[in-house]
């Protein structure tokens, strides 16, 4: 490959992949989401490459955003991304160097209501959440799904809404999703799920379009490490994933020759080789 992979000393192993003292592990939620919306007819699409090859985000896979937009058919992926800016928080328990988002994006026949039941259907019934326990952010363009959320026991109380513009120039998604310099441009109104933990910290578990029309169609993504943290109520900390990532990161640079990003370096701490 086009960089030498260096010796990292001190990082933890796979440890996010085994099971926390409550019980599920990372894998248990990917299967049980794979298991669930397959249920409902989605099916499975091809992750992106975590290493893009291009200069946004150190080289590094962002998101899912585009993987299936316009199909004919209701989609699923499993896709790895890393986040550069995250590195700054790594202190922070539930921030992770590497995370899974389970990203599905339905047919484009289908309605905002279904979706919207899909989604929160499954992040209740299906992993077991206390809806009492979620907390949704968004801005009043999603006040017309506010009815669906009430029927999966979200009432208005637990939905905080932001000033649209004030969203907008954020951009990190919570209300609007369209990050400065995303390769792909995308600009669309959202809401995101919170959960909050028994120590009444939140985190932030999925994301959901608001907008069920070309190109996005409502898609969403689930945090599946996230959704682990809230399904046993124990937050993961950065280095319980720092192998991983590491490793993720290297086994595809080996694999297709493409030189390590600068990403890998800044989520690593570690100096990049000239």
């Amino acid at each position: 490959m086009g960089a030498g992979v260096p010796a990292i000393q001190g990082l933890v192993g796979n440890r996010a992949r085994a099971a926390t003292p409550s019980g599920a592990s990372v894998e248990d939620t990917k299967a049980l989401a794979i298991s669930y919306f397959s249920s409902r007819g989605y099916e499975a699409a091809v992750p992106k490459p975590i290493i893009t090859g291009a200069d946004y985000n150190g080289g590094l896979n962002y998101d899912e955003d585009g993987f299936g937009t316009g199909s004919k058919r209701s989609l699923y992926v499993v896709q790895p991304c890393a986040r550069v800016e995250d590195a700054k928080a790594r202190g922070k328990a539930g921030t992770l160097p590497v995370f899974t988002l389970f990203a599905i994006c339905p047919a484009e026949t289908e309605t905002a209501q279904r979706r919207t039941s899909d989604l929160l259907e499954f992040l209740t019934a299906g992993a077991g959440l206390d809806p009492k326990r979620l907390r949704l952010t968004t801005t009043e363009l999603a006040k017309p799904l506010f009815p669906d959320f009430k029927l999966h026991g979200i009432g208005e109380k637990q939905i905080r809404l932001r000033p649209v513009a004030e969203a907008q120039a954020d951009g990190a998604g919570s209300g609007w999703f369209e990050p400065k310099g995303h390769s792909n441009t995308p600009a669309f109104a959202t809401y995101s799920v919170e959960f909050v933990m028994a120590d009444s910290t939140e985190i932030e578990i999925a994301e959901f379009a608001v907008e069920f029309v070309p190109p996005h169609y409502g898609g969403s993504g689930i945090g599946l490490e996230r959704l682990t943290m809230a399904r046993n109520d124990h937050l993961m900390r950065w280095d319980d994933e720092a192998m991983t990532f590491k490793q993720t990161v290297e086994a595809e640079a080996q694999r297709t020759g493409k030189p390590l990003p600068s990403g890998y370096f800044n989520i690593l701490g570690i100096p990049q080789p000239e």
